[in-house]
């Protein structure tokens, strides 16, 4: 965390949290996460942090104690007949579909009857394929963990276009900056260095499956749409955008037999066009009922599009988190910058 941030969110938790309550009306509370996990997680080590059981409950009591709980159906009941949705509540929500959903997270979140949505990578569902980013850490880690030969060193270096005798360190810093539009530079390198993905996908199991998924939905909680692959979506064209985006929340819809659509981004939407939004929402049966975005809780051009923020870093308590996305909203509004802009 940057030196600002710590002192921002050191500073936050001596606040009151009735007076910012009161100061920032009118928003759901929405933190989402991607995993809970007491453990190593090698497709996930080196690209993020995550809390751990323990954390994670504290964060489930904070906000069951200070705001009250909604569900998606809900919260789309109060879109469709065009009413705000109450003020002081608050939904999880969970991305890309992996396995600690079901067999960490879900269990939680029944025993203390809070609902949650889950949103899901149609590519992944089964475990069908990794996403890319996973494969970065996993290939990162296995630098790390094994001895490679030169020769394997100097194949490695060809790939990715290292000058000869570069050290591992440049090697993963590269690796790391491997973009989507690159993702096929992944599975090279994993061939060089006898990395399987399908080994990993079939013994470790990073994802949910068809059955663990419909079993959340029997058990009421609700899916949703998170794109084809996961994607950056502001390098993509307008097409692709949308077909990552209808792909994944029509197939879920269609997979699981479900009466409303809704789709969370991957990584982030600023830049993403106004064109976007007006496709999939414009008309009197959008083609999507609610899209989920990262900008902390900002306004947008549409009631048919909410936004999150990231509850997950176990650097920063439940309270600062929640204390410190309120502030923000306060500080925002009153600089008349609490709207997202879309060209």
């Amino acid at each position: 965390m940057n030196p600002v941030k710590k002192v921002y969110y050191q500073g936050i938790k001596m606040m009151n949290l009735a007076v910012l309550k009161k100061l920032y009306r009118g928003h759901i509370i929405l933190p989402y996460h991607h995993l809970v996990n007491d453990g190593e997680v090698p497709h996930i080590k080196h690209l993020y942090p995550w809390k751990g059981t323990k954390a994670f409950e504290q964060d489930l009591d904070f906000l069951a104690s200070n705001f009250k709980p909604v569900s998606l159906p809900e919260i789309l009941k109060c879109i469709n007949e065009q009413r705000p949705i109450p003020d002081n509540t608050f939904l999880l929500t969970f991305d890309d579909g992996l396995r600690e959903v079901k067999e960490v997270i879900a269990p939680m979140l029944q025993r203390k009857g809070l609902p949650g949505v889950f949103f899901l990578n149609s590519a992944f569902i089964d475990n069908k394929e990794l996403f890319y980013q996973f494969k970065i850490s996993l290939l990162i880690d296995a630098l790390e963990k094994n001895t490679y030969s030169q020769a394997v060193l100097g194949e490695i270096r060809r790939i990715i276009q290292e000058p000869a005798g570069s050290p591992i360190d440049a090697l993963i810093r590269h690796i790391r900056q491997i973009k989507y539009a690159e993702r096929g530079i992944c599975d090279q390198l994993a061939k060089a260095m006898n990395v399987s993905f399908q080994d990993y996908l079939q013994n470790v199991r990073p994802f949910m499956n068809s059955d663990e998924i419909q079993s959340l939905v029997n058990q009421g909680f609700s899916i949703g749409g998170h794109s084809i692959d996961h994607p950056f979506y502001p390098p993509l064209t307008l097409e692709e955008q949308l077909r990552q985006t209808t792909g994944s929340v029509n197939y879920v819809a269609n997979r699981f037999n479900l009466d409303y659509k809704v789709f969370a981004f991957p990584h982030y939407d600023s830049g993403v066009s106004k064109a976007f939004f007006d496709t999939l929402l414009s008309g009197p049966k959008p083609q999507v009922d609610l899209i989920f975005g990262t900008a902390n809780h900002k306004q947008d051009i549409s009631p048919r599009i909410l936004h999150r923020f990231n509850c997950e870093r176990p650097s920063v308590g439940i309270e600062e988190a929640i204390k410190g996305i309120l502030m923000y909203g306060v500080l925002h509004s009153w600089a008349g910058k609490n709207k997202v802009v879309r060209i």
